[in-house]
Formats: C-alpha cells, structure tokens, sequence
C-alpha cells in the first residue's frame, strides 16, 4: 500500500511541478528539501513526511489528497465542480431543461 502511495505520489508530484514551470532543483529549493531527496520521491522510491506534503500542496496549489491519490480533483474548484456533475446526473431528466436555463442565469449574472 505505501509503494503504491509514493508512485501516485512521485507521478503527482512530478507532473504538477513540470505544469507550474518549476525545475526539479527550483521546486526542492522552494519546499525546503534536497534535490536528490526530491527525485526520490518522484521515482516513487520513497514518501514524505505530512509537513512536505503540505508544502508541495501548497506550492503546488493542489489539494494533499489529489497528490496522494485518495481524490483525483486537483484543488477544491475542481472537486465542488464534480461535485455539481454528480448531483446534475441525478435529476430527473425532464427538469435538465429548467436547470440549463437557471445555469444560464447565474453566468450571466456573474459576468457583471
């Protein structure tokens, strides 16, 4: 169970950093921990402890447990919007009309 921890994790990790622009080195300088210490963990080989995990979420700006792999919402905007899809999917079929004009509604009212 942790091996397959630290690969979501390493995986995770490693592409967020390469999404944000950071180098491997930039990355480790910014949370604190050694480069080589940093490669391990994105190889998988090894975990982190709950303080370094918050810095890369934090770094990062994604949620801890997108990067552990307990969710697979990268920060809470794209949990609430999964969220939404899940409760859309659970109306009856004959109100999906009544709730795209309310839907319209509200982007437009928060476009002013």
């Amino acid at each position: 169970m942790q091996k397959e921890i630290n690969k979501i994790l390493g995986e995770r990790v490693k592409e967020c950093r390469k999404n944000k622009g950071y180098t491997r080195e930039a990355f480790a300088e910014t949370i604190s921990v050694s480069t080589r210490f940093l490669a391990d963990v994105e190889s998988g080989k090894v975990g982190v402890s709950i303080s370094t995990l918050k810095n890369m979420a934090l770094e990062l700006n994604v949620m801890s447990d997108y990067l552990i792999g307990i969710s697979s919402a990268e920060n809470s905007e794209d949990l609430i919007r999964n969220g939404i899809i899940s409760k859309i999917k659970l109306i009856d079929s004959k109100y999906l009309k009544d709730i795209d004009t309310i839907l319209d509604c509200i982007i437009s009212i928060a476009k002013k």
